[in-house]
């Protein structure tokens, strides 16, 4: 079977609700006029007239975290330590092998907002979807927070997933749980980590 690519990244913008208050990205647009002044000094000689239609390059200048936009958290990102004491994993440690696998994704739209789903959630949406859980798998967790993507409340929206939410199956595969987040689909791992220390 041929393998199906699926983007599901959601652009940068300015003054998008996708981040908590004063955290979000700030991209400033320099079109082909405004970047001459810059362009010129470079190219000692270089005119304007030089230029084809006189136009510059245009360019974005961009300052963000790297928790804005559709991203993958390392551990690191969570805690200073994984698997009971090892040193955490930073972005640059994930083994890209791992971005380039097969994708399952769990319908939790239903869960109200704030819910912490558990194990026997994932595995009775497993069951639902009639998926086994294979080492490399890459759980996507499709929450309400979605359908409020760029609204006021967003950031507040969907469901999480608690500490025990790996599904029993994991365990019985024998494969090492890999807790990495894609974007905001286990924001609560965080919160759950506290509450369980």
């Amino acid at each position: 079977m041929a393998r199906r690519l699926i983007d599901i990244s959601a652009a940068l913008q300015n003054d998008v609700p996708a981040d908590p208050p004063g955290l979000g990205p700030t991209i400033e647009y320099i079109d082909h006029q405004q970047s001459l002044p810059q362009i010129l000094p470079f190219f000692p000689g270089l005119k304007r007239e030089d230029l084809p239609d006189g136009q510059g390059w245009a360019v974005e200048r961009v300052q963000l975290s790297t928790h804005n936009g559709t991203h993958l958290d390392a551990p690191w990102h969570y805690h200073p330590t994984m698997n009971e004491g090892e040193r955490a994993w930073t972005i640059d440690e994930v083994p890209l092998e791992w971005c380039f696998q097969n994708g399952v994704k769990l319908d939790f739209r239903h869960f109200p907002d704030g819910y912490v789903a558990t194990a026997a959630d994932v595995d009775a949406e497993l069951k639902r979807i009639g998926h086994a859980l294979k080492p490399l798998d890459i759980v996507l967790v499709n929450t309400s927070a979605g359908a409020k993507y760029g609204r006021p409340d967003y950031v507040a929206s969907g469901c999480g997933m608690g500490a025990d939410a790996p599904p029993s199956q994991a365990g019985r595969a024998g494969h090492r749980n890999r807790r990495l987040e894609l974007g905001r689909a286990i924001r609560l791992y965080r919160q759950a980590l506290r509450r369980d220390a």
